[in-house]
């Protein structure tokens, strides 16, 4: 994929600024953190002039690039993302702030669409929103001669209520979504319960910076399962783990993306790899925190001990997850690394699982 890629058709609205266009992305709500800290990540990733600011679950981007087809295509946290139609203060009349010609611009005649609305500040009562989504759909037809088809429409408008403005959205779904469903570990050629699911297999990797061609080690790989989602970006991965069966489901499963690949039976303390890009790795914890005797977290110590030396890119080129319990970021620091963020989500009542990036 290129950066900046423009696949889809999407209205630009053009601002002062530089001629800045306003869009939007608006994420999940499973890992909320993550998804900011994944958009803020691919936004840099993107080389445009390129600032998001955050409003709940919705981020504001200004850019002087449409970036809407690579979060589509990209991060595992969007929900959709599209363009800003109009940005309207609460005790304002919003139809006095759309425009006739923003709508006539952005959906055509004849063209089928769909009004959609979200309450973030809670505040909305259902058949509120429903009165307001048949009011703008009425507006919308007589303005733009267009129909409404809410299953299958042309066009998406998504309007969203926040504690201080609504803002009307022409929205696009996440392409990258659905597939993600469909590569959960169940799904795949070979399955162990151990493998990380697919959607935080991706975002490690954005975390990562992960890019095409760039050569990506998994050092604790198991069934391979964030090899995979590297594989799909378009990196070339190499994969290590002691455990000889895992190793073959992990070939099994990178065999099936049809993508260059390597697995190699090792151990990090003599890793058989002169280099790589980044690493992205999830290290076994808990009741399966030993591999052939050797604790996790002294494993996990000794690849951070010789990152330095393999790593060809240097910034925001680790992304490791792991329990709260091993104390990753304070491992990190002693080895000299440089953490650039952490993330921390519950698994369950005794479970807290940490993200973190970091650099040599």
């Amino acid at each position: 994929m290129e950066r900046c890629n423009a696949s889809l058709q999407v209205a630009i609205i053009y601002t002062s600024d530089d001629y800045l266009s306003k869009y939007f992305v608006y994420i999940s709500g499973e890992y909320i953190s993550a998804a900011k800290a994944e958009i803020d990540t691919l936004t840099r990733l993107s080389d445009c002039n390129t600032s998001v600011h955050w409003d709940g679950r919705i981020g504001l981007v200004d850019s002087q690039k449409n970036l809407t087809p690579f979060f589509l295509e990209r991060a595992a946290l969007v929900k959709e993302a599209g363009v800003l139609l109009s940005e309207t203060d609460l005790h304002d009349d919003l139809f006095d702030r759309l425009s006739d010609d923003i709508l006539i611009d952005n959906i055509r005649p004849g063209e089928t669409f769909s009004v959609r609305t979200i309450s973030e500040n809670g505040e909305l009562s259902i058949n509120d929103r429903l009165a307001f989504e048949s009011s703008l759909g009425e507006h919308i037809k007589q303005v733009a001669g267009a129909k409404v088809h809410l299953d299958n429409p042309q066009a998406r408008i998504l309007v969203v209520f926040t504690r201080k403005c609504i803002r009307v959205c022409k929205s696009y779904a996440s392409i990258l979504r659905p597939m993600l469903r469909d590569r959960a570990p169940g799904r795949k050629p070979f399955f162990h319960p151990s493998m990380m699911n697919a959607t935080l297999a991706r975002v490690m990797c954005n975390l990562a910076g992960v890019m095409p061609q760039e050569v990506v080690l998994d050092p604790f790989c198991g069934g391979g399962g964030i090899l995979c989602e590297a594989a799909f970006i378009g990196a070339r991965t190499v994969g290590i783990d002691l455990n000889w069966r895992l190793l073959k489901g992990s070939k099994l499963n990178l065999s099936s993306v049809g993508s260059s690949f390597n697995v190699i039976q090792g151990d990090v303390r003599d890793l058989p790899v002169n280099g790589c890009d980044c690493i992205v790795t999830d290290p076994p914890y808990g009741r399966a925190s030993s591999t052939r005797g050797a604790q996790a977290i002294l494993l996990v110590e000794d690849l951070f001990e010789k990152a330095d030396s393999i790593l060809r890119r240097r910034e925001g080129s680790i992304c490791i997850c792991g329990s709260s319990d091993m104390k990753l970021q304070n491992l990190a620091e002693s080895k000299g690394l440089t953490v650039s963020q952490v993330i921390r989500f519950r698994v369950h009542r005794g479970l807290v699982r940490e993200i973190l990036t970091l650099g040599v």
